[in-house]
């Protein structure tokens, strides 16, 4: 088995081992929350060794199969049946658009920008102000919606997240600096 196929595998594994070790010297209540964690994503990182050691130690053959054949094998195999595609012999031009690393790595920033603007939201206006203005920003900026569409999803989503903190689950949740200096 290669080591170099799957290391940060081996270092999620080595974080489960440690914690559940760590907590197992916990008491019975303490030690429950990391091993509801701890276990599970241990097994799950030996199935994924496993079948990275699978993947490494199947021989590599040569597929001179085309894309269309490979793609009529794969939709087969999920309908249970043979399938052939009929394509049409005159197939208009498509420009594929390739991911860049330069669009990944803006797309990253710009969902970091939102995780972290929300989070000094919450700390500075609290929870009530942030969530319908984060729900509706976001419709509006990445999901396009007009304003009048994201202003009621965001008041409806709103007005959810109240109903099951304030009255179904009964918790206080962080009013902003902003409120408590005011108030």
């Amino acid at each position: 088995m290669s080591l170099t196929r799957s290391p940060m595998t081996f270092v999620m594994l080595a974080i489960f081992v440690a914690m559940v070790g760590v907590a197992s010297t916990y008491p019975g209540d303490a030690r429950f929350m990391p091993f509801v964690v701890g276990i599970p994503a241990i097994a799950l990182c030996l199935l994924q060794l496993v079948l990275d050691h699978r993947a490494s130690a199947a021989p590599d053959v040569a597929d001179d199969r085309t894309e269309m054949q490979k793609a009529e094998d794969r939709v087969s195999q999920m309908v249970g049946r043979h399938l052939d595609f009929e394509v049409a012999h005159a197939a208009p031009d498509v420009t594929i658009i390739e991911n860049s690393d330069e669009v990944s790595h803006s797309r990253e920033f710009i969902i970091w920008g939102y995780v972290l603007g929300f989070i000094a939201a919450i700390l500075v206006f609290g929870f009530w102000v942030s969530i319908p203005a984060f729900i509706a920003i976001f419709l509006n900026r990445e999901a396009h919606y007009g304003p009048a569409k994201a202003a009621i999803y965001a008041a409806v989503g709103g007005g959810l997240m109240f109903a099951i903190f304030n009255y179904g689950l009964k918790l206080k949740l962080h009013p902003g600096f902003i409120a408590d200096f005011l108030f």
